[in-house]
């Protein structure tokens, strides 16, 4: 553990100050996908625990028999039965429209993250570019000063240019893969949202 760390701490001070951004993005980076995976695998379970529940209410909802199913909205666990009930307490709209603006709330809410990833998928190789062009500066600034006799001022120069580059595609890659992977899976939620809400609107 301490040789990793020890390893870690030489990368981060031979790539030079841009490394910290990069650091900071491969940080946001973990922090988002870990929360997205656990929100992904909650709203999965949901949907399969709050089945039974769920189709309860859109028989009730069905059967116009709206208190009962604004009752049983309170015992289920379906995110769909969530999204209804808050339809519910939306003032002055048909419980269509409720429904409806209940589930842009919905998708939006689900999309939270994918932006941050998106982000740092663009950012993460900038950075890795500024840092080889700000290694590349000093390593004809050393050059300039120093001459050809001292070529290991110049060598760190490259090695910052290339390790900020190499960090930023590495962080770049890392975020890309969750993120597309996220957004099949937000249009899959999605789909399902839609037609299991259009059970309660085509009756409503």
């Amino acid at each position: 553990m301490s040789d990793a760390c020890t390893a870690l701490a030489d990368i981060m001070q031979r790539g030079g100050p841009v490394m910290w951004p990069i650091a900071v993005c491969s940080v946001v980076l973990v922090f988002v996908v870990l929360r997205k995976a656990i929100q992904w695998l909650f709203y999965h379970l949901s949907i399969r625990w709050g089945a039974a529940g769920w189709d309860e209410i859109v028989r009730l909802v069905q059967a116009n028999q709206l208190e009962a199913a604004a009752g049983a909205v309170r015992t289920c666990s379906s995110p769909f039965a969530l999204v209804y009930g808050r339809a519910l307490k939306l003032p002055d709209v048909t419980l269509e429209e409720a429904v409806r603006l209940a589930g842009k709330a919905e998708v939006r809410r689900l999309a939270r993250g994918l932006g941050v990833l998106d982000t740092i998928v663009t950012l993460a190789p900038m950075l890795g570019i500024l840092g080889t062009v700000t290694g590349i500066i000093s390593s004809f600034d050393l050059l300039g000063t120093a001459g050809v006799e001292d070529p290991t001022g110049v060598a760190g120069g490259i090695a910052e240019a290339l390790i900020t580059t190499s960090a930023g595609l590495i962080v770049s890659i890392a975020a890309l893969i969750p993120l597309n992977g996220g957004r099949v899976l937000h249009k899959a939620f999605v789909r399902k949202l839609e037609f299991e809400l259009s059970r309660l609107e085509r009756q409503s």
